[in-house]
């Protein structure tokens, strides 16, 4: 397994090839562009995320996967874009533990309130996750 990913084509990212960092990067874009924009405080909140998720891992790296996953989501619409985000899913589910994937959940319920606004949207993709990874997501106001 690759931990940090390599492909030899830019333009083919596939989400059977993906690093851990990677997917869970792709994940977060995901949720950002949900209600299509995203602003500084998404974006702090996933490095912040992923710094504790991967407390390894490679800024300039972290950086060109959030990139790309914001260029490829960007392409996609509808259910080619749910179909996307769902092997994403797949792929984290196979090649994180557990206890990771039970982080995952208040990470991306900080998300979604980072902007102070939750949308319908993001509502639907954190039932979506919810119902993939078999995590809890709390977006209600406290």
């Amino acid at each position: 397994m690759a931990w940090f990913g390599k492909r030899g084509k830019k333009d083919s990212i596939v989400p059977d090839e993906m690093s851990p960092l990677e997917a869970v990067t792709h994940l977060f874009a995901a949720v950002q562009l949900s209600d299509q924009q995203t602003g500084y405080e998404e974006r702090e909140s996933w490095l912040k995320a992923i710094s504790e998720l991967f407390p390894d891992f490679s800024e300039e790296r972290a950086g060109n996967y959030i990139n790309d996953a914001y260029k490829v989501l960007n392409q996609k619409k509808g259910t080619s874009r749910t179909r996307y985000i769902i092997a994403v899913l797949n792929r984290i589910k196979n090649i994180l533990d557990d206890g990771q994937i039970t982080e995952i959940g208040p990470r991306i319920s900080h998300l979604i309130k980072a902007d102070g606004i939750i949308m319908s949207a993001e509502m639907e993709i954190s039932q979506l996750i919810e119902s993939h990874l078999g995590i809890s997501i709390n977006i209600e106001d406290e």
